[in-house]
């Protein structure tokens, strides 16, 4: 069993739990802010109280969002260094949009949007 931490915009919330969901279902630990977080905890605690424990990232990333090219030129690639020096696997992964990104800091981006279920069952397989 994984402790698998989803990352997401606040208006990707139906999809990052049904995708914590599916990841739950077949026996993984799953950390989402809207199960989690409770009246005066705060969102960055959250996530680094929850990083201290994760074996794997989830990065749900969203064509819908604000985009500045350091995000995943500087940003993104940096923050997969520090997780794999934890070890802490990062796997990004399209919630919504257009256009998915196929790489994002470095590594593939699994576009969830175009094929949910297969989209899933990829997930599931990096999972272990």
């Amino acid at each position: 069993m994984a402790f698998v931490f989803i990352s997401h915009r606040a208006a990707d919330i139906a999809s990052a739990e049904r995708l914590g969901r599916a990841v739950n279902a077949v026996g993984h630990a799953v950390h989402l802010d809207r199960w989690e977080v409770r009246i005066g905890d705060t969102v960055p605690m959250f996530m680094t109280d929850t990083l201290a424990t994760a074996d794997f990232l989830l990065l749900g990333h969203s064509t819908l969002g604000i985009h500045a090219p350091w995000i995943a030129q500087e940003f993104l690639p940096a923050l997969a260094v520090d997780l794999s020096s934890r070890g802490i696997s990062m796997l990004p992964v399209t919630l919504s949009g257009a256009e998915a990104p196929t790489r994002l800091g470095g590594r593939p981006c699994l576009d969830l949007t175009a094929n949910w279920d297969r989209g899933v069952a990829t997930v599931l397989r990096e999972l272990g």
